[in-house]
């Protein structure tokens, strides 16, 4: 009977901390959100040609700041906050640094549809798409696959030599 007894705490053990760490994921949007090709905040929502993914990890995913995604409504899957979140130092000590980003799924694409921060940090929405394009344009990171086709374009797409 003592023979089982490790085993079977062991078991015990390995089960409880896989159906703890199954009910303690994150919450992040679905591979396929990701993989939208995120959208322009001109009249037409010129595609960017890039993906939401592609822009968020040329980017660093914003290097040393805390990623939180979150979902505005739990029963809406079309629909994303990333929030980023930092300490600065300021003249009267650390300052909470953050900017919150929700994204839209419409169609095929995934749009910024709002951006929320401190201050000193643009919340305007066309001001954070060009930010956010700069680092696939200087990396030159891989377009989706409409933009590989001759004659591809898109919003600020083939990127500027």
């Amino acid at each position: 009977m003592k023979a089982l007894a490790g085993p079977a705490m062991l078991l015990v053990i390995v089960g409880g901390f896989t159906i703890y760490k199954a009910m303690s994921k994150e919450p992040a949007p679905s591979r396929a959100f990701l993989e939208l090709e995120l959208a322009a905040d001109d009249d037409d929502h010129t595609g960017t040609c890039y993906s939401l993914s592609t822009v968020l990890v040329a980017n660093g995913v914003f290097g040393s700041a805390t990623r939180t995604w979150s979902a505005p409504d739990p029963d809406n899957e079309n629909r994303w906050n990333l929030e980023l979140e930092g300490v600065s130092h300021g003249a009267g000590g650390p300052e909470r640094v953050y900017q919150v980003f929700t994204f839209e799924k419409f169609g095929e694409q995934a749009r910024l549809v709002d951006v929320d921060g401190s201050r000193d940090l643009p919340v305007n929405i066309t001001e954070n798409i060009d930010r956010l394009l700069e680092a696939p344009h200087h990396r030159r990171s891989t377009p989706v696959d409409r933009c590989l086709e001759d004659g591809g374009t898109g919003y600020q797409y083939p990127p500027k030599k």
